[in-house]
Parts: C-alpha cells; sequence; structure tokens
C-alpha cells in the first residue's frame, strides 16, 4: 500500500485494528470521538487513561515536551515492546492524563503522592508493518480485546464484535504476542528513578542496562 495512501484511510477511519511489534491494537487519531468509540468498543472503563502510540521516536520527540532526563530515557528506551509512562507533558489537553502513586518516605503510613502520566510507545514495526512507521500523527490506543481478555497476536484473535467496529482492518500477519513492558518514568525526571509496573517482552535486567549503562535492575 502507498504510503500517502495509509496515511489518508488511518486519518479517515473512526477505529484501525493494527499490529505493533507485540499484540495487535485498535484505536485512531487522538480525538474525542475515538476515544468513546475506542471506550465502547473495548467496554473499557472511562477512568482507565489509554496510551499514545507514535509512528517514531522523533514524531514523539517533536511532539511532546519533556524533561532533558526523561528525553533521554526514551532515546535510549525506543523504539521497541515498552510502553513508557511519562510525566504528562505540559500544555498536552488530550488524551486525559492517567495517574501513578508513590509512597513518601518517612515511616509507614507517611502517605503517598500522585503523579499525572501519559503512556507513550514507538514500536519497532514488524517488517510486514513498515508503512506505519510513516505515520504523521500518534494513534489514540489500546490492545485490541475487549477489556480484560487476551491481547490478539494475530487478526483471526481479535473478538468478532471488536473487530466489527473498526473501519479499517491492517492484517500484517502473527506478531510476537507478549504485550509491551510498562515502565514507570513519572520520577526519572527529579530522582532518576524507574520501576516496572508490567512484566512483558523486555525484563527490568535490560531496562537496567539501557537505563543505567549496567546490568542491576533498578526498581526506584
Amino acid at each position: 500500500m502507498d504510503p500517502r495512501e495509509l496515511v489518508d484511510l488511518v486519518a479517515a477511519a473512526r477505529l484501525v485494528c493494527f499490529p505493533t511489534d507485540t499484540v495487535y491494537g485498535v484505536g485512531g487519531v487522538a480525538t474525542p470521538v475515538v476515544r468513546e468509540a475506542l471506550l465502547a468498543a473495548k467496554r473499557r472503563d472511562a477512568a482507565k487513561p489509554l496510551q499514545l502510540i507514535y509512528s517514531s521516536r522523533r514524531l514523539l520527540e517533536v511532539s511532546l515536551e519533556l524533561g532533558p532526563h526523561v528525553l533521554e530515557a526514551v532515546r535510549r528506551l525506543l523504539p521497541g515492546p515498552l510502553t513508557l509512562l511519562v510525566p504528562y507533558p505540559p500544555g498536552l489537553t488530550f488524551p486525559p492524563p492517567g495517574e501513578v502513586r508513590h509512597g513518601l518516605p518517612g515511616p509507614p503510613g507517611a502517605g503517598e503522592c500522585r503523579m499525572a502520566t501519559l503512556g507513550v510507545r514507538a514500536p519497532a514495526w514488524p517488517a510486514t508493518a513498515q508503512a506505519l512507521a510513516g505515520l504523521p500523527f500518534p494513534l489514540l490506543a489500546s490492545s485490541a480485546n475487549p477489556s480484560g481478555g487476551r491481547a490478539p497476536r494475530s487478526v483471526d484473535e481479535v473478538e468478532a464484535g471488536l473487530l466489527a467496529a473498526c473501519d479499517l482492518v491492517l492484517d500484517a500477519g502473527p506478531v510476537s504476542g507478549t504485550a509491551s513492558t510498562i515502565v514507570d518514568l513519572s520520577l526519572f525526571e527529579t530522582e532518576r528513578s524507574w520501576r516496572i509496573l508490567r512484566p512483558g517482552t523486555v525484563d527490568g535486567r535490560d531496562v537496567a542496562a539501557l537505563l543505567d549503562g549496567d546490568r542491576e535492575e533498578s526498581q526506584g
């Protein structure tokens, strides 16, 4: 498919089913209309945040205002099979932020702080889906399964009802089927600390090697 044609098709669709380097996703251009359609198709709680999938790390870098240390972490970790929770960027108004909690230093029961975050990805696109690397906009997205269901590794594994809700289906054949590793970088700018919130394709030792320059796992 001509890359320009793909851009037009994705931009015109409300929901798109598409491959990544981990599992198949569903989503579309980052608008409130797409968000509502995505929540309905997945039967997903509106309080649960959605992520932005960027076609390239470069597009992510020029689209979001990130602190220098978080930006360096992004450059070390992406592209690849990771979802990064970064501090919610200044000036961004959509999608709504997510939230992570951190215990405050001190004795047990000292309390906690809450950080507004944005989940971002820049996949290492499979060879059969390289055309997606040319999209000039991010996709508001989630895995292509009903909330709580198993994420699909192929179009054939996507629930029929969810697939029917998509205006465009991009079939690139099977992908790995292992979910992305979620890395919380919400305190990385101020404290250089990080933690794994969901294990996935990349384990903690490999994340540490990329972020810290050694093989010691840091859980912040």
